[in-house]
């Protein structure tokens, strides 16, 4: 049986997209036409995975949870989202229920996140699917700010960056050439600084294209060697090994998987389960290896404490309170604690960056412009001087 998307005209003359299982396109051609719908179109579904980001996630699971926690049966829940979206996630997820799928392999052909996918399982378990997308939207909510607060940080020192080079460079190619013609009529010696400008300036307009190949072959370069896994690896291990004595780079490696591995565990996912499904969101090579060593000592009866000192995985604070944690048994808290630790100093790095990236790069704005300045007015400066001596 596949799916088919199809198109088609109703009764009260109204155009209207849709996806059935069917075992050909006549079948559904003959269903269509029960339903009294002039065809316009079937095509057979190609059932790509759906590219999730942190909003659909969010949003997807925040409506989904909060009609299931009404009271709504998911038939009717997945009825009431078709109506009010364009998309064909929810008929998909509709007629995958119809064929008696639970609502996490739905959503699994759909692409859906693994860790998104684990709480759900968790939920249809125990019993708490609304509960479990509601878990899933406040995760993916708190992520996606995260990710904002860092975009934020960054943008406006890239805004600057790109206007301080837009600005020398149409002084460079469009000032600077007037400037070479006045010097060539008053026949002066002029300083070093003034013929470099001058010569990158003439070599610019006359050479853009091997300017412009020089940089994408440059960029190609760095982009290739650092896709090879080698020394992506060693790179990483660099990193890893940096983050140990780095508040900055520990911050920014555990805050999320210190939240997601209590997220995982406080719904109801064992330690081993929850260490082998995010031991690939790393995003650190070198990390993703020690992860697996936490996987395997885990595996063979060691303590979570142990595994993640012996595998090089956090640093003393995140192991001692790993350590209270099991004591106590209350992991959970203790891990809750610690990615609360480490948000609250990313926070501050952050605020902290933004304040120091817009005087760093409005000085270094303001040294080449005195720089080109500089080199144009000194040299007109001193022939008007020796000019006056005569």
């Amino acid at each position: 049986m596949n799916a088919y998307e199809y198109t088609a005209i109703t009764t009260d003359k109204k155009r209207i997209q849709g996806l059935l299982w069917a075992d050909s396109e006549d079948e559904v051609s003959t269903k269509l036409k029960l339903e009294g719908y002039v065809i316009c179109s079937i095509v057979r579904s190609s059932s790509k995975s759906v590219r999730w980001n942190h909003k659909q996630v969010s949003t997807t699971a925040y409506q989904l949870g909060l009609l299931l926690q009404s009271g709504i049966s998911l038939r009717r829940s997945l009825e009431l989202l078709m109506d009010g979206s364009k998309t064909m996630l929810y008929r998909s997820l509709y007629e995958g229920i119809q064929r008696g799928q639970p609502l996490s392999e739905a959503l699994r052909e759909k692409g859906f996140p693994p860790i998104a996918l684990a709480l759900l399982e968790s939920g249809e378990m125990s019993g708490n699917v609304g509960e479990a997308l509601q878990y899933i939207a406040s995760y993916y909510e708190r992520e996606r700010k995260y990710q904002q607060k860092i975009v934020s940080a960054i943008s406006y020192p890239l805004f600057l960056l790109v206007l301080m080079n837009v600005f020398f460079l149409v002084t460079i190619l469009f000032i600077i050439p007037s400037f070479t013609r006045v010097f060539a009529t008053m026949h002066i010696e002029l300083p070093w600084m003034t013929k470099g400008l001058f010569v990158l300036g003439t070599s610019l307009r006359e050479h853009p294209l091997l300017y412009v190949s020089g940089h994408v072959v440059f960029i190609g370069i760095l982009i290739y060697v650092f896709k090879q896994s080698a020394i992506r690896y060693r790179f990483d291990r660099w990193l890893w090994q940096l983050a140990q004595h780095n508040t900055f780079l520990t911050s920014l490696y555990y805050t999320n998987i210190l939240h997601i591995w209590s997220l995982l565990l406080d719904s109801g996912i064992s330690i081993i389960n929850t260490i082998d499904i995010t031991k690939h969101i790393w995003r650190n090579s070198y990390g993703e290896s020690c992860s697996n060593q936490v996987y395997d000592m885990l595996c063979k009866g060691h303590s979570f404490c142990e595994s993640l000192k012996s595998s090089s995985v956090g640093n003393p604070f995140i192991w001692q309170m790993v350590a209270v944690g099991e004591e106590s048994g209350e992991l959970v808290a203790m891990l809750n604690h610690c990615s609360h630790y480490y948000e609250s100093l990313l926070t501050q790095y952050i605020a902290r960056m933004e304040r120091l990236m817009e005087p760093i790069l409005l000085t270094i704005m303001g040294v080449g412009i005195a720089i080109l300045v500089i080199s144009v007015m000194y040299p007109l400066f001193t022939s008007i001087s020796s000019l006056g001596g005569q």
